[in-house]
């Protein structure tokens, strides 16, 4: 009788436990499904159009799995570009891409910013540095928390 409840109580336990995609494997389901929620606007600085953005979630057996945001802004001398992508488990973000353009107009030269945050790198609360001096701890989090609190039931 030890043996059997022992037997059922393993069981359980390791069917009640959820798996965590690896970064490939939520990549090939982003490939064969369709977005959950494609959304976009316009950005405005003192009254005045200074760009766009864009935004596109994936979920895979109701939950979010993956997500993405983009936004172009020009102003002055500069364009920049700046395209985020996120994975997630449990809606926690597990992994961040970040990849930033800053474009002069006047001569089309281009720096590149370019990084990888883990898991703990991504709930962490310190600035990431970078050469555009943009505080992407606070733009992330902004991010992060409408995908998450404008997910529909």
């Amino acid at each position: 009788m030890k043996k059997l409840l022992i037997l059922l109580f393993i069981t359980t336990f390791c069917f009640s436990q959820e798996k965590a995609l690896t970064i490939s494997q939520i990549d090939s389901i982003v490939k064969k499904i369709r977005p959950k929620i494609e959304s976009s606007g316009i950005l405005k600085k003192k009254k005045k159009i200074i760009g766009g953005f864009g935004n596109t979630i994936y979920e895979y057996k109701k939950k979010l799995i993956y997500s993405y945001y983009n936004e172009s802004t020009k102003e002055k001398e500069f364009e920049f570009f700046h395209f985020y992508e996120f994975y997630y488990f449990n809606e926690s973000p597990i992994f961040i891409k970040i990849n930033i353009e800053k474009t002069n107009i006047k001569d089309k030269s281009k720096e590149v910013f370019k990084a990888e945050l883990n898991e703990t790198e991504s709930t962490s609360f310190k600035e990431i540095k970078n050469p555009f001096l943009i505080n992407l701890r606070m733009k992330l989090n902004r991010i992060i928390f409408d995908f998450i609190n404008n997910m529909p039931e």
